[in-house]
């Protein structure tokens, strides 16, 4: 496959990763404010949504207690291996938030911000790979 072809599939599979846990943190977000109608938001949405959380949240925390780096966290993770927050925080942060994600009660607002520094790894990733796709 070209190097066009590989980054295009790249993109579309950031895209859609972005678009999955953007969309469930909005949904856990809403929950928190007591704004679920306003965003035609089901019990169910909100179940969902904290499942597709907690999923990612356990397969990146595993993945940073893992020596190597699996194909779907080939840039996020040596990001956070790299970065200014130390590992053991990050790790400690997700253990925490899955824990959250896990037991049933309401997420609130205070639980989400290491969602949202994910986001914005990823998002800087998907930004990243568009501006090299439109270089070709």
């Amino acid at each position: 496959m070209s190097s066009l072809g590989c980054i295009s599939g790249k993109v579309d599979r950031e895209q859609r990763l972005l678009s999955r846990l953007n969309e469930a943190v909005i949904a856990l977000e809403a929950d928190a404010l007591g704004k679920r109608e306003q965003f035609c938001l089901s019990d169910e949405d909100v179940r969902q949504s904290r499942e597709t959380l907690r999923d990612f949240v356990e397969r990146l925390r595993k993945e940073l207690q893992s020596a190597s780096t699996s194909a779907d966290f080939e840039m996020l993770a040596p990001r956070i291996r790299s970065g200014m927050k130390p590992v053991q925080d990050w790790l400690d942060d997700l253990s925490s938030l899955g824990a959250q994600l896990r037991s049933g009660n309401k997420v609130k607002l205070e639980d989400l911000p290491t969602l949202e520094e994910v986001l914005s790894l990823l998002d800087d990733d998907f930004a990243e790979d568009l501006r090299r796709l439109y270089q070709h």
